[in-house]
């Protein structure tokens, strides 16, 4: 049985954020991956370059290119300076 907000893993490091259209941006993140009424999803922060992740943030999907390789499809929620917020937008397998 699980909880409500069950944390599974925070991963760190550093990937790529990318959005149709839009350059793709060299990142720091911040992954929480947690488990939320049955599903899993992830939120966390970003750290890149303002104008690089400005014309990601007006765009509704972007794509989260983890250091392993794997990919989250995220939104980006909130942009002050250089850090940005992020949730998940797709299912998340493997985690």
């Amino acid at each position: 049985m699980f909880e409500s907000n069950e944390v599974i893993q925070t991963l760190t490091g550093r990937g790529h954020l990318s959005a149709e259209g839009c350059e793709t941006v060299r990142v720091r993140y911040r992954v929480v991956v947690e488990r939320r009424d049955g599903a899993v999803v992830a939120h966390g922060t970003l750290v890149g370059s303002h104008a690089g992740l400005r014309p990601i943030w007006l765009q509704p999907d972007s794509v989260l290119r983890l250091k392993s390789g794997r990919r989250i499809d995220v939104s980006l929620t909130d942009l002050v300076g250089d850090e940005a917020e992020f949730e998940s937008t797709g299912l998340l397998d493997g985690f």
